[in-house]
Order: structure tokens, then sequence, then C-alpha cells
């Protein structure tokens, strides 16, 4: 499931970002892809032409963190509401925007600042958030303003 190289698109020259991509996301059941990049920068949101193209054009951008110390934001996608990104690349700075809308759905409430190795959508109100230390967290968008907590892990 989602977009696969070779079957759904491939470069052979060229490219279709000015800046470089560190992480690329479908956005199920869309024809949206989501990238992120350098620290300093901000998510991008491209659209993917109908079949009889091959054109990947800029739609928008989701502004990130602006700060020199950051990571570069990590992402996932999901589409059961909406368009949704979930990005962040540390604890503090982790929220889910509507792809189409670039409206805010939701800021993890966090004093923590670890930096994010990985998250992920469990389900259409769960994430799960891993930190580069490896103490992982789950949120529930249902509850904006509880803290997010550390999952125990059995040994």
């Amino acid at each position: 499931q989602g977009l696969c190289p070779e079957r759904d698109f491939k470069v052979e020259c060229g490219g279709f970002s000015n800046s470089p991509v560190y992480s690329l996301k479908h956005v199920p059941d869309t024809s949206l892809l989501v990238t992120s990049g350098p620290r300093d920068s901000s998510l991008q949101v491209w659209q993917v032409s109908a079949e009889d193209s091959d054109v990947i054009k800029s739609l928008s951008a989701i502004p990130t963190e602006n700060s020199t110390e950051q990571a570069w934001a990590k992402i996932a996608t999901i589409s059961t509401r909406a368009p949704w990104v979930l990005h962040g690349s540390r604890l503090n700075s982790v929220q889910i925007t509507e792809v189409e809308s670039l409206k805010s759905v939701y800021v993890a409430a966090s004093r923590n600042s670890e930096e994010l190795s990985s998250l992920a959508f469990l389900d259409c109100n769960t994430l799960l958030l891993c930190c580069a230390k490896g103490q992982l967290c789950l949120a529930d968008i249902r509850q904006p303003q509880s803290p997010l907590e550390a999952a125990s892990i059995p040994s």
C-alpha cells in the first residue's frame, strides 16, 4: 500500500524539489506527498499529477519550528478523517496538521525536549513517539492537554 518506486514513479533525471528531501510520505487515499528536509525548512506538500503525466507539483508548505539546534522533522501521515501529517523533531514540538487547510489539529503537551527518532499513527486517535534515547511515548489526540505518557516496555 502506498507509493512504490519503479511501479508508481521513476526518476530518470532531475527531481521535483529544490532542497534536500530527508523523508517522503504518501498521504493514503490521496495523490498527495509530504516531504521534510533540513532542520530550518518547512514541510512541503506535493501533488502527483494524473496518470497521463509524470509531474509532481508543489502545493503548499507547513511551517515547522525554525531553530538551528532542532533536528529535521520526522513525519507520518494518515487519512481517516482528513489528510493529516504528524510531524516534529522533538517531543515538545509534536503536532498534527491538516494537509489541505494547513490548520493545526493537535499539539502535544510536553516539557521534555528529547529528540525524536520516529513517530507513527497507531490509529486515528493514538500516536506512538520514539525518542532518540529509546523512550517510547503514547499520546491520545482526544486529550490534547494531557501530557505525553512514557510507555512501559517489558525487559
